[in-house]
């Protein structure tokens, strides 16, 4: 399957990241992992994220895909990390599409992204050499499509000038930073987006209040003051769904929020998780829109049945006003 593929469907797709694979979350089980990644695949996940720094996400992903028989209706997404300012050499990324063909044991990689894009990188030395190393790979048949993911829209104003088949960058409710310049660039130009982080690394699931603990190790440990400073965000974010997140009563700030809450009239979402993907889904020119699942049980909750579209009038409710500034501006600030 081509990325291009996911754009002609219609509604965005949903797709899977497998992120949560690597070593600083401490409670990942492998097993698990395995299955949730099948599952989703044969519940009808047309695209799969792995990477070669998330754990074994690449061997499990490419297994999932060939045991299932899966190539032609699933878009597998791998990454290569470049770094702001400065395009990763052509060697290195060379070498890296070697290595993530053997781990995932396909014949074609569907699609790679090179990650870190800003637009200086047009301007590197090497940039026509790294391109026409990525054309070559594609018009050999080992690579069918790359693209480029985008850390800093404030960086990619120039990004439809690459010659990429797709973009990826963050978008949730929490990180609109794309709707400025980059979603209406890439719309123009008729590339298809894939929208990253729908739930903030899992804030927007709800559930993870600043009180919860965590084994040694996980890099969730530092969180907790993140966590703190959107609860009252989860709180009023509860007026366009049915149930409260379990975090939104965690704290003083939150539960004086819920207090007296009116809901919207046209709610059709459950959770916040939810309603997040969903108002990712809905922004124009994302061909789709990926989460984590790391339990059979995770993947149930969204394949086959994604969330319901977004009422216009609660798209219209949150993009009147700013959710969850804190999250990723504390996580920055560190």
């Amino acid at each position: 399957m081509h990325v291009a593929d996911l754009a002609a469907a219609g509604a965005p797709a949903l797709g899977l990241g497998t992120r949560g694979h690597r070593a600083t979350l401490r409670d990942t089980d492998v097993g698990a992992a395995e299955r949730a990644v099948a599952a989703a695949i044969e519940h009808g996940c047309a695209l799969v994220e792995c990477a070669p720094g998330w754990g074994e996400s690449e061997r499990i992903v490419g297994a999932a895909v060939r045991a299932l028989r899966a190539r032609d209706r699933v878009v597998v997404a791998t990454r290569f990390d470049g770094r702001r300012g400065w395009p990763p050499p052509v060697g290195a990324v060379a070498a890296a599409l070697e290595a993530s063909l053997r781990a995932t044991k396909l014949e074609a990689l569907p699609l790679v992204w090179l990650d870190g894009w800003d637009d200086d990188w047009l301007e590197a030395p090497h940039w026509p050499e790294l391109r026409g190393l990525l054309d070559g790979r594609v018009r050999a048949g080992d690579l069918r499509a790359w693209g480029v993911g985008v850390a800093d829209p404030a960086m990619a104003t120039r990004v439809v000038e690459t010659g990429a088949a797709a973009i990826a960058v963050r978008w949730s409710l929490f990180d609109r930073a794309a709707d400025a310049a980059l979603l209406p660039a890439a719309l123009a130009a008729t590339l298809p987006v894939i929208a990253r982080a729908p739930l903030a690394e899992g804030a927007l699931a709800g559930e993870l209040a600043p009180t919860l603990g965590w084994r040694p190790g996980d890099e969730r440990a530092a969180w907790g003051p993140r966590l703190e400073a959107i609860v009252p965000d989860l709180a009023a974010l509860a007026a366009f769904t049915r149930e409260v997140p379990p975090a939104a009563t965690s704290t003083a700030a939150g539960r004086r929020r819920l207090d007296g809450l009116r809901r919207h009239p046209e709610v059709v979402h459950a959770t916040v998780a939810a309603l997040a993907v969903a108002a990712a889904r809905a922004r124009p020119g994302v061909a789709a829109v990926v989460i984590g699942a790391r339990t059979p049980a995770h993947a149930a909750a969204w394949w086959p049945t994604p969330p319901p579209p977004l009422p216009a009038a609660i798209a219209a409710a949150l993009a009147a006003q700013p959710w969850g500034e804190a999250w990723y501006r504390r996580r920055d600030e560190r």
